[in-house]
Order: C-alpha cells, then structure tokens, then sequence
C-alpha cells in the first residue's frame, strides 16, 4: 500500500503530519500549492502523502488532518478526500471544526507540545505495516 519509496520517503511524511498538527493548531486550512513548494513535491505525489495522511488519521482514530488540504482555486478538498468523509460520516466543515478543536493549542507548554512527542515513531510503526 505504501508507493515506491523512490517517490514516497518517511521522514518527509512524518514532517508533513507534523505540518498539518501545527495547521490545525493555528486554525488554519493548506493549500495544496502550498504543500508542494514547501515539501517539494508534484502534485500528483501530494495528493499520494494527503492519502495516507487520511489512512494514518482513520487508523489512529484521530480528526481527519487530510480534511485541511485544500485547492487553491475553489478552496475545498480534492476529490479523493469524498473517501475518508464517508468513513467518518461527517462533511467537510465538520471534519475541520474538529481538527481545529483536537489541536487546539491550551495555555501550558507542556500540552502545547502533547501531539508532536512521539508522533515520529508513531508514524514510523504506521508506515511499517
């Protein structure tokens, strides 16, 4: 299930969760665009890495982060992001609403930093499956 590591690499993938945790921390949806120039990756292989984003999110039963990946043209979701918002039962705005409340950053710096400490390893046991 995990591409070619030719064109997938882990250690880009677990900063692109982190990216999407610090996004929802901040309120804020991604551009697609954005997610390419930052990461270096075409835009077909973005959309690879916003799948299992949303295959990490449905595994781990956390907010769906692949929901805050957005088209800079209509602002709304690709396509492929219909599949994991039927898993989940909710609309978009939904999906958003809680990722934004998940992540949302508390007042003390221990809770600020709760969701990155061992998120690597997590997501290294995730893609080793």
């Amino acid at each position: 299930m995990i591409p070619d590591t030719g064109t997938f690499s882990h250690e880009k993938f677990k900063c692109f969760v982190r990216y999407l945790i610090q996004s929802a921390k901040n309120k804020r949806c991604v551009p697609y665009v954005e997610i390419e120039n930052l990461f270096g990756l075409s835009h077909k292989q973005a959309g690879i890495y916003a799948g299992h984003l949303g295959d990490y999110c449905l595994k781990r039963n956390i907010s769906m982060l692949n929901g805050l990946l957005i088209n800079s043209t209509d602002c709304v979701p690709s396509e492929g992001f219909d599949y994991y918002q039927r898993q989940y039962g909710k609309s978009w705005g939904e999906v958003v609403a809680a990722c934004w409340k998940e992540y949302h950053v508390t007042s003390t710096r221990i809770d600020q930093s709760q969701d990155f400490s061992g998120r690597d390893l997590d997501v290294e046991n995730f893609l080793n499956t």
